[in-house]
């Protein structure tokens, strides 16, 4: 029903005070408040009808009229009991938010009203709803049989009579009626992670449009859709935001059909990824090829590695694959991505050619600053590593971008990427080398220290790398750990005994020096 529908009721005897321009708005219901602030109580489309009791002087007009804009109501109906007439200032309130106002005269009570206007709507409603019913099992039919959203979304949405979107929350396009460019992708993907509540608004082209959530695996609004929904063109007669409302709730169950088809492709995709990244983090020897080819990614192609770590935040452990996976998506189709081998880390091998390299890495980028918003308190760190020939310098990838995934996380930033151009040498140098090899060069060098320390809770580790990190200095070293020099030339010497290692020699300082910058 619309709003001219709702007023032009001669038993009524309402009179429009403001919004004429306004008068083709959908109505959803009839709702009576007296409340300064009904927002918590409306959804958008209402007639919202008042005794003006909240009102206790003229700004009070303001307060009420901008709580009910926000809520995107449809109208308001003002009773005549309390004052004898309309407001002025509640009048000019509304000209201001460009609320349509009616004055409802003291011999017609709320009641006549609602009981007027709710039966039709109901009617109406069970009418549409038949409508509803036939198209949706059209679309499971359509979708059953193989269409997908990018070829059903636009005559659902033109029979509907609006434009809308489907977006990731990155603002990678999904599906949409027109096109959508970069701005205003970025534009939606912002309202929708950074809204306190959905649906959010946002104004794209001047034009307001409704975003509201279709949830995915896992259920977090980091890893749903984004479907934004708006009226086409720019004509004032064209479906505000309560019909805008009914559009997105039919869109959104076509658009959740989609996603669940998505999302279970995913999970079959992501077992045969979990088996590619335990072999790449494991110790044992296994055919790197074959499980590559099992993920269709092409052994001797060239790699890039993605290690992402997502912490701060409240979630289930799959989030971070979710998010992986979205980074990922725009860069190659040619990728697996896993949780499995590294604990806190999600891995995404990506197969690209030399010249996408640095393409893929920019867009991770973007895509890392894009989901800025929708973190609250928590944080997102991503290393990359460099580009890698064939399976087997798979290894070092992971390692180089391990080492980078840290250097991002020590930044403590709300969103970090560091790639392997930003990392020191030796640590390239380290991940080249392969993991046992690295591992019993750690372990013959620092065991005796660590052995040390678990007995006599001696802190020789933290002192020798202390004593490193100022270069040789026994002065500088001895202020950094508030100890006295002869103290800390003890340390030193019984670091030297239990290593074998004279530490006055460079050679084996740099030995130390690269153990301690290995994982322990």
């Amino acid at each position: 029903m619309l709003l001219r529908e709702a007023l032009h009721r001669p038993r009524l005897r309402l009179t429009l005070l403001t919004g004429a321009e306004a008068l083709e708005r959908p109505v959803s219901r009839v709702y009576v408040t007296d409340l300064p602030d009904p927002r918590r109580y409306l959804s958008g489309g209402e007639i919202v009808l008042t005794g003006l009791v909240w009102r206790r002087d003229a700004s009070d007009s303001e307060t009420f009229v901008a709580a009910c804009a926000e809520a995107s109501v449809t109208a308001i109906g003002a009773g005549d009991a309390v004052f004898g007439s309309v407001p002025d200032d509640l009048v000019d309130a509304c000209r201001r938010h460009r609320m349509p106002l009616f004055e409802v005269p003291i011999e017609v009570s709320f009641r006549d009203i609602v009981d007027e206007v709710n039966p039709s709507l109901w009617a109406q409603r069970a009418s549409g709803l038949a409508t509803v019913l036939g198209r949706h099992r059209g679309l499971v039919a359509a979708m059953a049989a193989g269409a997908r959203l990018v070829d059903l979304l636009p005559p659902a949405a033109a029979e509907l009579g609006v434009d809308c979107w489907v977006l990731t929350p990155t603002g990678r396009l999904v599906a949409g009626t027109t096109a959508l460019g970069p701005t205003d992708r970025a534009t939606l993907a912002h309202a929708f992670l950074g809204a306190g509540r959905l649906p959010a608004h946002a104004t794209v082209d001047e034009r307001r449009v409704v975003v509201s959530g279709v949830p995915g695996r896992p259920e977090h609004r980091l890893a749903s859709w984004l479907l934004a929904c708006a009226a086409p063109g720019r004509d004032p007669s064209a479906p505000q935001d309560g019909g805008l409302a009914d559009a997105t709730a039919e869109l959104t169950s076509l658009v959740a059909l989609e996603r669940s088809q998505v999302d279970e492709a995913l999970r079959i995709e992501r077992r045969l990824a979990d088996q590619l990244g335990a072999a790449l983090t494991g110790t044992e020897q296994v055919d790197l090829r074959g499980r590559l080819l099992s993920c269709g990614l092409p052994p001797d192609a060239t790699f890039l590695v993605l290690a992402v770590n997502l912490t701060g935040l409240r979630t289930p452990p799959e989030l971070a694959v979710a998010i992986c996976a979205e980074l990922v998506e725009p860069a190659t189709e040619r990728v697996a991505v896993t949780d499995a081998g590294l604990p806190d880390t999600v891995l995404a091998i990506l197969a690209v050619t030399p010249a996408q390299a640095p393409y893929a890495v920019e867009t991770i980028r973007a895509g890392v600053a894009a989901y800025a918003p929708g973190l609250g308190g928590g944080r997102l760190a991503v290393g990359v590593s460099g580009p890698a020939a064939g399976p087997g310098a798979l290894g070092g990838a992971v390692e180089e971008a391990r080492h980078a995934l840290r250097t991002a996380v020590a930044r403590g930033e709300r969103t970090s990427v560091v790639g392997a151009d930003e990392l020191a040498s030796h640590l390239l140098l380290l991940a080249g080398v392969p993991a046992d090899t690295r591992r019993a060069f750690q372990r013959r060098l620092l065991a005796p220290l660590l052995a040390y320390d678990r007995t006599h809770n001696a802190n020789l580790l933290r002192t020798l790398d202390s004593f490193l990190a100022c270069g040789g200095s026994w002065t500088r070293c001895a202020a950094l750990l508030h100890l006295h020099v002869n103290t800390l030339r003890y340390r030193i010497g019984r670091i030297e005994q239990l290593t074998g290692r004279d530490l006055s020699r460079f050679e084996d300082r740099v030995d130390f020096f690269l153990a301690l910058r290995l994982p322990r």
